[in-house]
C-alpha cells in the first residue's frame, strides 16, 4: 500500500500566524473562553454595524457536486 498523500502543507506561515495570534488573544483572557466570548459580545454590542446575521443574509444557491 502507498503513502497516504498531504492535500495541503503540514506548515503554513500564515496558518501559523493565525494560530500563534489565537493563542495570544486567548491567552489574554486567561485562557478562560467564558471570559473571550463575553468580550466578544460586548464589542458586537458596541459596533453592531459589524456584525453579520447570517439569518437574515441570502446565501447564494450551492453548486452541485462534481463527481
Amino acid at each position: 500500500m502507498s503513502e497516504p498523500m498531504h492535500r495541503f502543507p503540514l506548515s503554513d506561515p500564515l496558518i501559523d500566524e493565525v494560530r500563534a495570534r489565537r493563542r495570544e488573544l486567548l491567552q489574554s483572557y486567561g485562557n478562560d473562553l467564558d471570559k473571550l466570548f463575553k468580550a466578544i459580545r460586548q464589542l458586537e454590542a458596541q459596533h453592531p454595524e459589524k456584525v453579520v446575521d447570517r439569518r437574515r443574509t441570502p446565501r447564494p444557491p450551492t453548486p452541485p457536486h462534481e463527481a
